[in-house]
């Protein structure tokens, strides 16, 4: 069940044209690029709680403005109360639309919003299951540190897969002579991999099974003569801290040679906290890695509600006054930043 993060007392009250000013300020200062004939720009954002929570209509409009820099958006955590959403598109203006999936776990649903006049949705749309046959069986190694501070390793021998909590959502699209397939994700979170019990541990096991068998699904898709398009980026909140080989969710993603986007040195953490890889954009090595143009993860954080954070900064320790702007950052916006791509598609 979604747990809606709490509004800061007392209410912030904020001039929205001023905020946006300050967001496409920093589209600028961050080189995210506008949109151009023969590219795309392509985006993934976890909205946090989108419909569960209670947003004023000027955080859905600032949403809006954010996400109508990008051509086309995948977006996660859209709740079965899905008006929020829609009302976040209708800000967006006549020129967007969208497509999304019905709720699977955590009463969630999973979409995709797209400008009209640059991006056709194609002819394949669906929620990826796998068939029993399919599912994969693995040992998974994950790391702890016990109570005197020694590195120790739980097995998890022949871990066998369990369904998908959030089935990925699978959309085809074209821009210009460029098609391609979208999948569209929000995977198993479960427990961190430090955590103190054996079930905990093991629950962070399913995770990094489950990043497995949508890396393998994946690669044999890309393999077989009946797919519908060899060009497939998965993308979404993929729920990986650490894009480290020591990281065994990490590890999972990469399994199949699949290529990942090192975001993170060369712009910032997709977490408020700026120190996680929690979304990801991934494709199939060839085409889609000759097409890469640009990228990063836009942290709009760092220019909204800036009177606010001022104000905090001048009352509290940084590291407290950190956390204290998350918290109204969050609760109005998310947790989660955007991450980006442009892709040439002439």
């Amino acid at each position: 069940m979604a747990i809606p993060f709490k509004n800061p007392r007392p209410n912030y009250i904020y001039d929205v044209n001023e905020e946006k000013l300050a967001v496409t300020n920093l589209f600028a200062e961050r080189h995210v690029p506008t949109a151009t004939p023969g590219k795309l720009l392509l985006a993934s954002w976890n909205i946090a709680n989108l419909g569960v929570q209670k947003r004023w209509p000027e955080a859905l409009e600032l949403i809006a403005h954010i996400l109508s820099r990008f051509d086309l958006i995948a977006v996660q955590e859209i709740n079965d109360r899905y008006k929020a959403f829609t009302e976040v598109v209708k800000k967006m203006g006549s020129d967007f639309d969208f497509i999304m999936s019905d709720p699977a776990g955590n009463n969630e649903r999973l979409g995709y919003i797209y400008q009209k006049k640059k991006v056709t949705p194609a002819n394949l749309f669906a929620e990826l299951a796998l068939r029993p046959r399919e599912y994969p069986k693995r040992t998974v190694y994950v790391k702890w540190v016990d109570k005197k501070g020694q590195n120790c390793v739980e097995v998890y021998r022949e871990l066998k897969y369990e369904p998908f909590d959030r089935n990925p959502y699978i959309g085809s699209f074209k821009v210009g002579s460029f098609s391609f397939t979208l999948v569209n994700v929000h995977l198993y979170f479960g427990e961190y991999q430090n955590s103190k019990t054996v079930e905990e541990r093991a629950k962070y096991a399913r995770r990094v099974l489950e990043i497995y068998a949508l890396s393998k699904w994946a690669d044999r898709r890309f393999d077989k003569d009946t797919v519908y398009d060899k060009d497939i980026i998965l993308l979404g909140d993929m729920n990986v801290p650490a894009m480290s080989e020591t990281e065994g969710t990490y590890k999972a993603l990469i399994k199949f040679g699949w290529k990942t986007l090192d975001y993170v040195t060369r712009t910032a953490g997709s977490n408020l906290g700026n120190d996680k890889t929690y979304d990801q954009m991934v494709f199939a090595p060839g085409d889609i890695a000759r097409r890469v143009a640009n990228f990063g993860v836009f942290d709009y954080d760092n220019a909204i509600f800036r009177d606010e954070w001022n104000t905090i900064v001048s009352n509290y320790r940084r590291s407290a006054a950190i956390r204290k702007y998350n918290t109204l950052v969050k609760h109005h916006i998310s947790d989660h930043r955007p991450v980006w791509i442009e892709l040439s598609v002439d």
